[in-house]
């Protein structure tokens, strides 16, 4: 699931991997079935009938649902879930039918099929582009076709359309993997249930098995009173079975209702019982996992500012439940801790102008302060963010605080800036600015209508973590949960080593913080005997596994699977694999991007140059793209205009926006304009070109890009804190090569074609030396349609 983002002079190459995109390649009345795979949001808290309709499990008129199954394995906090239905086209006329599975953000789709009359149709990866032509294609013939959406935001909707004739029975399967984090002293698996309508064979199998043992294993009430009896759940010393199987009579809302009582989440909750302090250490398949979760250290005290957001959008409901979180919230405050409050809408205003300690004289003060606001105006989060961060850096210079805590800001926001500096990506540099190694920002969004990505990327950057908050009911439940997860900080500054040469691969293995109730994971490769952790007063720890015990006990259990280990590290690992680079040419020069003797396509770039500025680096675009096709003699030239066409290969134009040259249906090129204020004083115009990884080139095919479509073997490890403490640094190795990466954010333009959209990626400096093939010079070209001549 990796993806190598290809960043040159200044906008993005994209080479797009496994992200979103599913199609289903197969034959069935001389037609092919295409699905393709979209994420979608959710838009409000609470749905409407209407909403809730796409929400259904299965959808459509005249159908007849068979059976819906849901089974997941859970080895070692790793899950892996099928969904399954089988459903009946029972109408006169040929319709679409939806397979609709709402699955949790952090899941990995790693299958998907549906069986239609007896023939199987597997997923496998496209480009949307092509894939919604496709599925259009297909449509507009009255033949099967498919559509698969999903959204990533705090979970995902995999949505399937099938049209297909009268008395067709389809069959759909998918399979999705995740890993469990532990919070607040539990793993939480959770499984969507909407079937919209009553199934005769309905089922959720939930198999738990870990190899240190089950210390609990619970099923909250959260699918609904009346099923609460109906949930079985039986359990050894590490083994656990939880079934959920209500007959036809047991679904329905009422005695003569029609309609299904199954709406909601079916949640299991287990902890693991854990032998010392040193962590658990599990070896399989060549890899191994490292689960820490220390329970015996005392809290160490904390410095908190509370940023709140008191705009007029946070009247009614949201700023009650805020409110009502902060009363429970400030009277978890000790006299050990320090904190302040900070509320904003166009003005700032600070409760105390420096920390209080948490007496209860400062903490009674603090209630009456929240409960005397009243939201109105506009939104100042620039000037909110700054007041708080420099309370922190003050009391931190005069050594009001103890050196041993830690330090946070709180935000709680529901809108956009409005006021002040209102551009997002100056706000992100400016918290990044004032923020001291030793603080952390944790942002909470409230409602739909806030910038969760940005809120999410302020977060990520400075040491925290992002929530969305629903505005619904329980809003000061969540707010209340989501602060129980950071209130008991035990350890901060943790390094997991091990002994030099016995692993390799490891995924991250320094951390900023851990706190009480949650867990930290390293994976890697092994072989490894032993490891020595170092964190807050020199700790050290080691414990001893058997290589090859686990495997041996997991290929026993007929509800567990081996390979976990391998998976969880996969899935961590995938993190570190979007890389980036630029290329430090000149204006003028004509860099090729694909060269493919073998198809007789060649793109090449060249390039313009910025205005020049007073004392800075002049800065290279690209200005002109060249897309040529050989064999017809085509050739296709993007000006910053998108004027010059040829129109004998398929294109693809939107004005003043983007152009897709799609040659021979199975090789695409978007080229992309950007515009800039004509009176900018340093930038220009410019091309940004997106390539597709499905694009089907020859073995020949080679280029700056075109040489990633066979993606080289990437690994990266010694993940740790750079020069600039916001920038990770770590070790690549990539062909024989070990090169010194940096974590940092780049733009994506092809969604947001303003602003653009952030991707975390991993940097490679001089000009990708050691992750290319080659020189960047060795990619210069004379002409606008010349090959590239052998590497």
């Amino acid at each position: 699931m990796r993806r190598l983002l290809l960043l040159l002079l200044g906008l993005l190459l994209l080479h797009q991997g496994r992200c979103f995109e599913f199609v289903i390649d197969g034959e069935w009345e001389d037609e092919t079935l295409h699905v393709r795979d979209h994420r979608e949001r959710h838009k409000r808290a609470i749905l409407t009938s209407e909403e809730q309709e796409d929400f259904e499990a299965i959808r459509g008129d005249d159908i007849t649902v068979r059976s819906y199954k849901v089974e997941s394995r859970i080895t070692s906090r790793f899950a892996h879930t099928t969904v399954r239905s089988s459903v009946v086209n029972s109408g006169s006329k040929a319709q679409s039918i939806g397979f609709n599975v709402q699955i949790p953000k952090r899941a990995f789709i790693t299958n998907f099929t549906m069986n239609v009359n007896g023939i199987t149709f597997v997923g496998s990866v496209k480009e949307k582009t092509v894939a919604r032509n496709l599925y259009a294609q297909a449509r507009a013939r009255g033949k099967a076709a498919g559509i698969v959406r999903a959204n990533s935001q705090d979970m995902e909707t995999f949505k399937t359309e099938v049209h297909v004739p009268p008395g067709s029975n389809i069959e759909f399967e998918l399979h999705y993997q995740e890993m469990m984090h532990r919070r607040l002293g539990f793993y939480e698996h959770s499984l969507y249930l909407q079937p919209g309508r009553l199934v005769p064979q309905f089922q959720v199998d939930v198999y738990v098995f870990e190899p240190k043992g089950i210390s609990m294993v619970q099923t909250p009430n959260t699918l609904g009173v009346q099923f609460t009896e109906l949930i079985k759940v039986t359990s050894t010393k590490d083994k656990a079975h939880i079934v959920f199987k209500p007959n036809l009579q047991q679904q329905r809302k009422c005695d003569n209702c029609t309609d299904s009582a199954i709406d909601g989440i079916f949640t299991v909750k287990y902890d693991v019982t854990r032998d010392s302090n040193a962590g658990e250490l599990q070896v399989s398949d060549g890899h191994f996992v490292h689960f820490f979760a220390p329970s015996n250290l005392s809290p160490l005290p904390k410095n908190i500012v509370f940023v709140i957001d008191v705009s007029g959008s946070m009247w009614g409901v949201k700023m009650k439940q805020t409110v009502e979180a902060m009363q429970a919230i400030l009277d978890d405050l000790t006299v050990d801790d320090h904190f302040s409050i900070v509320d904003f809408n166009h003005n700032v205003r600070c409760w105390s102008e420096e920390l209080v300690p948490g007496s209860s004289i400062q903490i009674a003060d603090a209630k009456k302060y929240i409960q005397s606001i009243k939201p109105n105006g506009g939104t100042n989060i620039n000037e909110a963010l700054m007041r708080a961060v420099q309370m922190l850096v003050r009391a931190s210079n005069q050594g009001l605080i103890d050196p041993r805590s830690v330090s946070m800001v709180i935000l709680v926001s529901d809108g956009d800036p409005t006021v002040g500096e209102i551009k997002l990506s100056t706000i992100q540099k400016n918290v990044k600015r004032v923020m001291r190694e030793e603080f952390s920002l944790f942002s909470l969004g409230i409602g739909f209508d806030v910038d969760y990505d940005f809120l999410e990327r302020i977060a990520m950057e400075n040491r925290g973590m992002a929530q969305r908050i629903y505005a619904n009911h329980d809003a000061a439940e969540q707010l209340r949960t989501f602060y129980s997860q950071v209130s008991s900080p035990l350890l901060r500054r943790i390094t997991i080593q091990f002994p030099e040469d016995s692993v390799s691969d490891v995924t991250q293995n320094r951390f900023d913080k851990y706190f009480s109730g949650s867990e930290l994971v390293v994976a890697g490769k092994y072989p490894v005997f032993h490891f020595v952790l170092q964190a807050r007063l020199d700790i050290t720890l080691e414990t001893d596994t058997d290589t090859a015990e686990l495997d041996m006990e997991l290929a026993k259990q007929q509800h567990s699977f081996t390979g976990f280990a391998r998976q969880m590290w996969a899935q961590e690992h995938a993190d570190n694999m979007d890389v980036c680079f630029n290329i430090d040419s000149k204006p003028g020069h004509i860099l090729n991007l694909v060269s493919d003797s073998g198809t007789g396509l060649v793109v090449n770039g060249q390039l313009i140059s910025s205005k020049q500025a007073h004392k800075s680096k002049v800065s290279t675009y690209f200005g002109t793209v060249s897309v040529y096709y050989q064999p017809d003699g085509i050739t296709f030239t993007s000006r910053l205009t998108l004027s010059r066409l040829c129109f004998r290969v398929r294109i693809s134009i939107v004005k003043d926006s983007h152009v897709t040259v799609t040659i021979n249906n199975n090789i695409q090129v978007m080229v992309l304009l950007h515009r800039v204020w004509k009176k900018h004083p340093v930038s220009v115009d410019f091309l940004g070109i997106y390539i597709p990884n499905d694009n089907q080139y020859s073995p020949l095919v080679h280029g700056l890009i075109g040489q990633f479509s066979r993606e080289p073997e990437v690994s990266v490890y010694d993940i740790h804190e750079g020069v600039d403490p916001l920038k990770k640094q770590a070790t690549m190795e990539v062909k024989g090569n070990k090169l010194q990466v940096t974590r940092g954010w780049q733009k994506d333009y092809r969604r947001d074609k303003r602003h653009g959209s952030n991707v975390y990626c991993w940097f490679i400096h001089n000009s990708g030396k050691g992750f290319i093939d080659g020189h960047y010079t060795d990619y210069i070209v004379p002409y606008l349609n010349s090959f590239l001549q052998t590497l």
